[in-house]
């Protein structure tokens, strides 16, 4: 993968598939930045990135977080910086019109050859894109450069190829545009564990599955090819109407109880077809190798042919639903797959390969009849093995009688000829017996394996030159096996054609599987600028409660331009303005405001993939991006805070938003203080409203509820207020029972943020809870907290007194102590005294 971000914020991008063998050009994004780059990165998921020497720091600093050799925990790719020549625009141009169709004089005028080949390359590719253009020459560059390493004399064993077989560019005009924050923060890539409630089973309930949206729709897939078809859908959903239809109609077709039998069956035959790029991979390397020689895989030929017999089964099932309105998918695949020319590969195959005596035998055995040549090798080797009994024979006739048991066989070995195998001395590493006494003298050791040494004599040598090395001469010279891989390789377009068109049918059926397994129904797409939605839910929440309470939506955003609404759509034009463009979220913690706001944004998305829908009836009109200010992403960026990684997202959302964009925002602006948060998320709010027949639609999860009760953001004209209901009995002898949650939607703006409930539940101390009820009540009378706090409670100045009063006491104690230890003192020394006196006056002796 090449990146490129100019001084302007304009990122480029082309990265290489080598398992489709595709160059992927990305249509420049102007001002994309830091958040665009993520998403490309996070979508291709690459090994190797290319960036510029030029590139700006805060990219490398965004590249380096994951990249191998610069943290502890090893790296997801390899990052590359490269000079920027390499990622010259002109010199791209020429590499991707000399990959189309090589070998031609390059002289551009008028009517010439390369005239006519940039005409076509423009018919597919946006030479405008000048970032990702150069991009693309320099991913070209590398391509050469693995190429020119892989036909070195170092490189020992075979790997991809480095083929490029199509170019492709994805145009933002037909995709839904999702950031990468949307993508973590809606969970459609993050991966968790989940307990499913769906299992009934209380044993299987516990189990832990994977919970992101790929991963749910992934599961059901049930080839390679349709888990990749499925995962492109979801990191590039179309804006493309009739496609989107197209796909529901075949959802619909899939899963019509009439059709289920048939259907059943489809699917059966599906689940057999394996991942078909890795033989073709190494089958193509049969063919594209000039030196050495490649050990034959028989199971890569046995895959190739289970392809072409399970492919051709497949489309005689579709034939029933190849006619027909509604039936596109069906006829597209029926019209397209050649079946004619798979069982020919597979009938090749058959004639070649004798599958039963290879797992046998446990080496490769081709069938007599298969290759003329083969055949007079095999008849040949039959005859040297019926002479190897006579040959030793002769050699032990002219051994010592004692050697006669040490010489155990004659051996074709293949590269070394014919060998005399004789047992090892271990002693001395040798045979027990190296020819001594036997005519010709000693003979010549070759290689020693396990407890057998090997020798040639003269005799061995009049065999090679009669025989020759049959056994190298089927591995080495036959050309069965390369004709075969060059006749499955002429049909490689074919067999990949036939495995994207079914894996393109897998990943419809995974779609049609999770709508009838999770009760989704098939939304409609509309012109107009809409969302209205009946009982919708969310995907991945619902999995994780025993019963998920449905809620509606219905917004509206700025009028749709005339040419974007269709003859179907123009009776419901005039409607198109019900509803708000803004719609705030207010009330208590954990009352499901964040799961209200991304089921909203996961059940559009899910109809912009051509997906089926968690509601019981939903009408979406096409958007362009889906824009989120919900999970303060840290871990991809490098030394900010998490209020200024907040802005970042904002200011992304404002650059790119259009009128038919949705917008999540939660929470924006808990990184400041209340005041300044409640200011930039109401100049937020304020800037898009002031867009009129421009506005997006948005939805704000907030708990400042001074938005509403000062009037910053009074409802009306498009901005309504809603809040999810709760019930609350303070009276309540349990905790848990002083709150009940509804999940309800309900219109107006919630109470109190029951912030202090909510950590009461969550076992916060009680002197902690009192203390901020303490405080609360203070703010609710607007009292100032400064100089609340700098006063003393009365129980502050009881407390200070009590401590006043016990070290007056101590301070008592400690001076009476004092004296008493100096009276003490005293009487002491004053007896010393007087019996020093009572010495002196009667004499010591005395004494």
């Amino acid at each position: 993968m090449a990146l490129d971000m100019r001084k302007d914020g304009r990122i480029g991008c082309a990265y290489y598939v080598a398992m489709e063998e595709t160059l992927f050009i990305e249509e420049d994004t102007p001002l994309g930045g830091l958040e665009v780059a993520s998403t490309l990165i996070m979508r291709v998921q690459p090994t190797t990135i290319m960036i510029p020497n030029r590139a700006p720091q805060d990219l490398v600093l965004l590249l380096e977080k994951d990249a191998e050799g610069f943290n502890d925990q090893g790296g997801s790719y390899i990052l590359r910086h490269l000079t920027a020549a390499e990622f010259d625009y002109d010199g791209a141009k020429e590499s991707l019109i000399t990959t189309e169709d090589p070998g031609e004089d390059m002289v551009d005028c008028l009517g010439s050859s390369l005239h006519n080949k940039l005409m076509r390359l423009g018919e597919t590719i946006n030479l405008s894109s000048y970032a990702s253009i150069g991009c693309a020459g320099t991913v070209l560059s590398d391509l050469d450069r693995r190429r020119a390493v892989q036909d070195s004399e170092f490189y020992a064993e075979p790997g991809t190829s480095f083929q490029i077989k199509e170019l492709a560019m994805n145009t933002p005009m037909s995709i839904l545009q999702i950031s990468a924050d949307a993508l973590v923060s809606l969970q459609i890539v993050r991966s968790e564990l989940r307990p499913d409630y769906q299992v009934s089973n209380s044993l299987e309930s516990k189990t832990k599955q994977v919970l992101s949206l790929c991963g749910l729709l992934q599961a059901l897939a049930c080839t390679a090819e349709g888990k990749t078809r499925l995962r492109q859908m979801m990191f590039l959903p179309t804006t493309d109407i009739a496609l989107i239809h197209e796909r529901h109609r075949t959802i619909k077709l899939i899963l019509h109880p009439g059709n289920k039998d048939m259907m059943g069956n489809i699917r059966m035959l599906l689940r057999k077809i394996g991942n078909i790029k890795t033989p073709l991979t190494h089958i193509r390397k049969i063919v594209d190798r000039i030196r050495g020689q490649l050990s034959i895989r028989i199971e890569n030929y046995k895959k190739v042919l289970q392809f072409s017999m399970i492919c051709t089964q497949l489309r005689e099932a579709l034939l029933p639903l190849s006619h027909g309105s509604g039936r596109e998918v069906f006829s597209r695949i029926y019209n397209t797959v050649d079946s004619d020319r798979l069982l020919a590969v597979g009938e090749r195959i058959l004639q070649t390969f004798d599958f039963q005596l290879s797992k046998e035998n446990g080496r490769t055995e081709i069938l007599p009849g298969a290759s003329e040549e083969l055949d007079r090798y095999k008849e040949k080797h039959t005859s040297i093995y019926d002479t190897r009994p006579r040959v030793r024979e002769a050699i032990v006739s002219n051994a010592p009688g004692w050697a006669s048991r040490h010489i155990r066989d004659c051996i074709m070995f293949p590269g070394q000829g014919f060998l005399i195998e004789v047992t090892l001395d271990e002693k001395t590493g040798e045979g027990v017996y190296r020819g001594e006494e036997c005519m010709g003298g000693p003979w010549e050791m070759i290689f020693v394996k396990d407890d057998s040494v090997y020798y040639k004599n003269q005799l061995m040598r009049q065999l090679d030159d009669e025989w020759g090395d049959p056994a190298a001469d089927v591995a080495g010279k036959s050309s069965t096996v390369y004709e075969l891989s060059r006749t499955i390789i002429s049909e490689e377009a074919t067999i990949n054609r036939a495995s994207k068109l079914f894996g393109e049918l897998d990943s419809l059926f995974a779609l049609a599987l999770a709508a009838e397994k999770y009760g989704w129904v098939k939304p409609e797409m509309t012109a107009l600028n809409i969302i209205d939605i009946k009982d919708g839910r969310h995907p991945l929440q619902e999995f994780l409660v025993p019963s998920f309470i449905p809620n509606d939506c219905v917004m509206a955003g700025g009028p749709s331009e005339p040419d974007d609404i269709r003859e179907a759509d123009v009776s419901a034009s005039k409607e198109e303005a019900k509803g708000p463009s803004f719609l705030v979220l207010t009330g208590p913690n954990n009352s499901g405001k964040s799961i209200y706001m991304k089921q909203i944004a996961l059940i559009v998305y899910l109809a912009h993939i051509g997906s089926y829908v968690p509601a019981s009836r939903a009408t979406i009109g096409i958007t362009d991006r889906i824009l989120t200010r919900i999970a303060t992403w840290e871990t991809m960026m490098a030394d900010e805070s998490a209020f200024c990684i907040d802005l970042k997202q904002a200011a992304f959302t404002v650059n790119f938003a259009t009128r038919r964009s949705l917008i999540l925002t939660d929470e924006f602006g808990k990184g400041t203080t209340w005041h300044a948060g409640t200011g930039i998320l109401a100049g937020d709010v304020a800037y898009f409203f002031g867009l009129g027949e421009y506005r997006p639609k948005m939805l704000i999860g907030t708990h400042f509820h001074e938005l509403h009760d000062y009037g910053v953001l009074p409802p009306g004209n498009g901005l309504e207020y809603a809040h999810l209901d709760v019930r609350l009995d303070p009276g309540a002898e349990e905790l848990e029972d002083q709150i009940t949650y509804l999940y309800k939607l309900v219109p107006g703006p919630g109470g109190e943020s029951l912030g202090i409930l909510c950590a009461e539940l969550m076992g916060v101390e009680g002197e902690v809870l009192e203390r901020a009820e303490y405080f609360l009540k203070l703010l609710k009378s607007n009292f100032d907290i400064v100089e609340v706090l700098r006063k003393r409670s009365e129980d502050e100045v009881e407390e200070e007194e009590k401590l006043r009063k016990a070290e007056n006491v101590y301070q008592r104690f400690e001076k009476e102590t004092q004296v008493a230890e100096e009276v003490v003192e005293a009487e002491e020394e004053l007896e010393r005294e007087e019996v020093m006196k009572e010495v002196d006056d009667v004499g010591m002796e005395d004494w």
